[in-house]
């Protein structure tokens, strides 16, 4: 180990800190802008340089982006890098550089999906070894399940029932969700995949599962800004001040063929009832990784440009 350059990267990184500090008190005014009552923008500052702190790889990563990932969770609501596990910051090594990745975690989700008042009960479960697990898809769809040991997991599953009485739920096997987080997610060697994973696992399933729910602003908003390199500023028009976000996902092919995967269980345009244990066959597999290498080719700088301002809604009351 070359304790020379350990030392130099620890100063460089905590001269960066405070170069970072220094951004977000200059651009304090959009965080006020941003976020919700319950929140303050000090408080948002330390959590930050707490985030920091704890992996001082995020003071290397590229200003805007750092602070692009920050106001995203500030504009939703959710602290970052807690143990709440709302969302995180984590560091992305790209061809640009080190960029720093906004990531929502599964409490966030759950926290913008009650936010929305649109549902009565949502929530992603783990299925371990030793547990009656019992499911079916179909008219007379059945899911049951009667933890009773801490083995290995075996499947997770997602549920949701609306306010107005509507229920739905996705299975996937752990198989799946491992193999799901290995090519979808620049951050599965390291981060909250491997500190957290079935955090992370009732995340994805539940992720796929909304996708038939109705739709929530914030938590729409939120799923696209998902694992996105995220660039934000303030423009004044007219005296009016906006907000303005650019999106460049790290990797924009795996988040189109994510999306494709997460439907392959679902009810077809046929009425045929999903099947939750349907593996890929090998030559499936070889045509996926060629349909994303030609994808890959075609749309590698592809950047999704919107502009938006967040409406943030009081917090749910927990």
């Amino acid at each position: 180990m070359n304790v020379n350059n350990t030392n130099k990267n620890q100063v460089t990184a905590k001269t960066k800190g405070g170069d970072l500090r220094s951004m977000i008190m200059a651009n304090m005014d959009m965080f006020k802008m941003a976020l919700p009552k319950a929140i303050t923008p000090e408080r948002m500052t330390r959590i930050a340089m707490t985030a920091v702190t704890r992996n001082p790889k995020l003071a290397l990563c590229n200003q805007n982006s750092f602070f692009g990932a920050l106001l995203t969770a500030a504009q939703l609501g959710l602290e970052v890098n807690t143990p709440l596990g709302q969302a995180y910051l984590l560091p992305y090594d790209s061809k640009n550089g080190l960029q720093c990745q906004f990531q929502l975690g599964y409490q966030g989700m759950l926290e913008l999906a009650y936010r929305s008042g649109q549902f009565k009960r949502i929530k992603a479960v783990v299925v371990h070894e030793g547990d009656e697990f019992t499911y079916s898809y179909g008219l007379n769809a059945i899911l049951e399940h009667t933890p009773s040991g801490n083995g290995n997991p075996t499947h997770v599953y997602a549920l949701y029932e609306l306010t107005n009485g509507g229920v739905d739920f996705e299975v996937w096997t752990w198989e799946k969700v491992m193999q799901h987080g290995m090519t979808f997610s620049k951050s599965f060697e390291n981060g909250p995949w491997q500190t957290a994973p079935e955090e992370m696992a009732k995340k994805t399933v539940l992720k796929a599962l909304l996708k038939y729910a109705p739709k929530a602003v914030e938590l729409a908003e939120a799923a696209n800004l998902d694992e996105g390199i995220i660039d934000k500023k303030l423009v004044r028009n007219d005296g009016i001040a906006e907000i303005v976000t650019n999106i460049e996902y790290t990797e924009p092919v795996q988040q189109q063929t994510a999306v494709q995967y997460a439907e392959q269980d679902p009810v077809n345009a046929n009425g045929k009832t999903r099947s939750s244990e349907r593996q890929k066959s090998g030559a499936a597999a070889q045509m996926s990784k060629e349909q994303q290498m030609e994808d890959e080719q075609a749309i590698e700088k592809f950047e999704l440009q919107q502009n938006a301002i967040f409406d943030i809604a009081p917090e749910f009351p927990m």
